[in-house]
């Protein structure tokens, strides 16, 4: 039945590209992507519209992976830019995390983000809502795999740059992976998904441990 539910959200949002202006949809498609659509150049993510609870913490490190598991896959990049709250976050999340990680010319980036909800419920509603508010032109879905309880992928291309995003919803949690600067090869969309589900892995250990911040 999630499954079928699933479909069915991705269908909505392949026949119906949405309404509101150009900048809202981009804003909104980078709720899925994780901020991609949001990053400068040198690689900060500018805050999103009532997103941002008041009450927010910052998720402690260990609930995203460290730079050597990022390395496995993307070789070429060496050095964590920032870490700090997700400020693409949606729905009534409680605390968040976002790294940004990026190779010597921030020309390539890898954003991983946690953003943690006080019940399975509430990260439900969260995704769905995600997925729904994905609905903009130019926006490709790719074959999504296994991550998490459900996922969630695409691509899409702003100017000669390509940023290829997952989302994935893992208990209360949603754990969101997103590069950018690499073309959107199943090499790289595979990559991503293994990284992707080491990073689902790190998070629902964390969260296990008691501690969140």
């Amino acid at each position: 039945m999630r499954g079928m539910m699933k479909t069915a959200s991705v269908r909505r949002y392949l026949s119906d590209l949405g309404s509101g202006s150009r900048l809202e949809r981009l804003a909104a498609l980078s709720l899925v992507l994780i901020g991609a659509l949001s990053l400068t150049t040198n690689g900060q993510c500018p805050p999103s519209k009532s997103t941002t609870n008041a009450s927010d913490s910052l998720l402690l490190r260990s609930f995203v992976v460290p730079l050597t598991v990022v390395e496995e896959f993307f070789p070429d990049i060496t050095s964590e830019a920032t870490s700090e709250q997700n400020s693409t976050a949606v729905g009534n999340h409680t605390n968040t995390r976002s790294v940004i990680y990026a190779n010597r010319d921030s020309s390539k980036k890898v954003t991983i983000s946690v953003d943690q909800y006080e019940s399975s419920s509430e990260a439900s509603s969260a995704y769905n809502q995600a997925v729904e508010k994905s609905r903009i032109p130019g926006f490709k879905p790719v074959a999504v795999p296994n991550v998490g309880d459900e996922a969630f992928a695409g691509t899409v291309t702003r100017g000669s740059e390509t940023h290829v995003g997952l989302g994935a919803l893992a208990g209360k949690l949603i754990v969101g992976v997103t590069l950018a600067g690499y073309d959107a090869t199943p090499d790289n969309i595979t990559k991503l998904g293994a990284l992707a589900r080491k990073e689902a892995v790190a998070a629902r250990t964390a969260l296990a441990s008691g501690r969140d911040h």
